[in-house]
């Protein structure tokens, strides 16, 4: 008996013993998939409505109200719902949110801005079709590989009838754009760092390729500086392949980011080919040289003045300074500059380094009038001052209070300035736009560049000179001026005075167009 309940004992201890390494391998088993478990995309932002917003217990108006947050709540977003079967319009879209109340709900997409995502990393488990929206529904974008990498912006709930084989579907980036697919095609991996985040909301519409407005290229840059500065050399190389820069223009890039390395660079996949802009950009008095450069510049076709002391430039004259690869250095970078107010770094004092040693000041464009006029517009007044430097020399009839019809005007862009008689032209049109101050004349003009080229995603002095951000309808049409070296001129001015006070080392954000079937280089004759 002593010996059977000796082993009853010794067998009661190793079942014993058994249950505890079962139970300790189970919870490393547990430990170890909390560890490792693929992240989940999340997001955050900001509520957007003057009198509050309204979080409601499911995604439609009818439903109960949780709570009324107010304007600029934080929220954390854990999902998008999709409303329409067909469309992705930011209006028909509802988010699933913790708002900082620790308060959990729906609110209409349309009333949340400044979103900032948590990327996760995805790999294509099988050949599938992608969508330009969540659904069986939506409109096909194309097809994706097995093993294709893609980042996860989002978790997208379509509308129950259009699921497909999962309830979820992912809102991804890849090759530049945006598109939709079915979660159970995605193997998710970890956390990738928000550098890469490119803006979606421009894009919602449509799940084409981002083209980021200012107030876009804004947000990246606000929501990456932090993490950009402290990127590796290999991390760093990985975010211009997400941001779909192409080989020759990494070498470049690669030096600006080690000289710079907190300012932001956004490709803009313009979708356009090269020879098609190039063509119309050399369409008749689109582009012009100045008659003081060599007579190799001019174009052959177009032989006589465009206007007076300007001649037409030829093919390779436009396709150099249109090649955006010759620009990616300490002098020229400004060209691609992000146009937008940021009154961190846009102050008076830059302001009056770019009107110095001319005469503005004496006629009353000082930097306080291009302070309030791009703080008002919301467009950059060093920009507006560099422009009117440009424009004008700093001394010209457009500034120094000429008549036109026996009133005094200014014009210091020198917009409507064209023909035989640019600067009358241009008085002509100041004085019927009311520019009988100095004031005036920079408000009119701040107007006229904001709603005109600004929010027309012109919002760099390069996509001024060059419209390709529109379409190639677009190219050659709706530019604002026709000196073909006119950002190449702005950007050194802009430098200059960035240099010597610093704001180089400010956190600057750079859009910069990317053309189908560039040549392997440009040069001047």
């Amino acid at each position: 008996m002593k010996q059977f309940t000796s082993l009853n004992l010794h067998r009661k201890g190793m079942i014993h013993a058994l249950v505890i390494v079962m139970l300790l391998a189970g919870m490393m088993l547990i430990l170890s998939a909390h560890t490792f478990a693929a992240a989940s995309p999340e997001a955050i932002g900001q509520v957007n409505a003057s009198g509050g917003a309204h979080l409601r217990k499911s995604s439609t108006t009818s439903s109960g109200k949780v709570a009324t947050l107010a304007n600029n709540t934080s929220l954390t977003i854990y999902r998008e719902i999709y409303k329409s079967k067909t469309s992705t319009s930011k209006s028909k879209i509802w988010y699933y949110v913790k708002a900082s109340n620790g308060k959990k709900g729906y609110i209409r997409a349309d009333l949340v801005d400044n979103v900032q995502y948590s990327l996760v990393s995805g790999t294509i488990k099988s050949k599938v079709n992608i969508r330009k929206g969540p659904g069986t529904r939506m409109k096909k974008a194309g097809t994706l590989k097995k093993g294709t990498k893609v980042t996860i912006y989002l978790d997208s709930r379509p509308v129950y009838s259009t699921r497909g084989r999962s309830k979820v579907w992912y809102r991804i980036y890849h090759n530049g754009k945006f598109s939709f697919v079915c979660s159970q095609s995605v193997k998710t991996g970890g956390v990738i760092s928000t550098a890469s985040a490119v803006n979606y909301e421009s894009s919602s519409s449509s799940g084409s390729s981002a083209q980021p407005s200012p107030a876009q290229v804004t947000q990246v840059v606000t929501s990456t500086t932090g993490a950009i500065n402290t990127l590796s050399n290999a991390q760093f190389e990985s975010y211009l392949t997400r941001q779909g820069f192409p080989e020759d223009y990494k070498k470049s890039l690669r030096a600006l980011h080690a000289a710079h390395p907190n300012w932001v660079f956004v490709a803009q996949k313009t979708d356009l080919n090269w020879n098609d802009v190039l063509k119309k950009e050399t369409a008749k008095n689109v582009s012009l040289v100045q008659k003081s450069y060599p007579s190799s510049y001019r174009s052959t076709t177009y032989r006589s003045q465009a206007e007076p002391g300007w001649y037409n430039a030829n093919t390779t004259v436009v396709a150099y300074y249109m090649d955006p690869r010759n620009f990616l250095n300490e002098d020229r970078i400004y060209m691609f500059e992000n146009l937008a107010y940021q009154g961190e770094y846009q102050t008076v004092s830059v302001v009056n380094k770019i009107i110095s040693g001319t005469k503005l000041a004496s006629y009353g464009f000082n930097a306080n009038v291009f302070m309030a006029a791009g703080k008002t517009y919301k467009i950059s007044p060093v920009f507006l001052a560099a422009r009117v430097r440009q424009e004008t020399g700093g001394d010209s009839a457009s500034v120094n209070g000429s008549k036109s019809g026996g009133t005094v005007v200014y014009n210091p862009f020198n917009i409507g300035a064209y023909g035989s008689n640019p600067v009358a032209q241009g008085l002509a049109y100041a004085k019927k736009q009311g520019w009988t101050t100095p004031a005036k004349a920079v408000n009119g003009g701040a107007s006229y560049l904001a709603s005109g080229y600004i929010n027309k995603n012109q919002n760099t002095i390069y996509l001024q000179r060059f419209n390709v951000a529109n379409g190639l309808k677009n190219a050659g049409t709706h530019q604002y001026m026709t000196n073909i070296m006119a950002p190449y001129s702005e950007a050194h001015i802009t430098k200059t005075s960035y240099a010597k006070l610093g704001i180089d080392k400010e956190s600057l954000g750079f859009i910069i167009p990317v053309y189908n079937s560039m040549p392997a280089r440009t040069r001047l004759p």
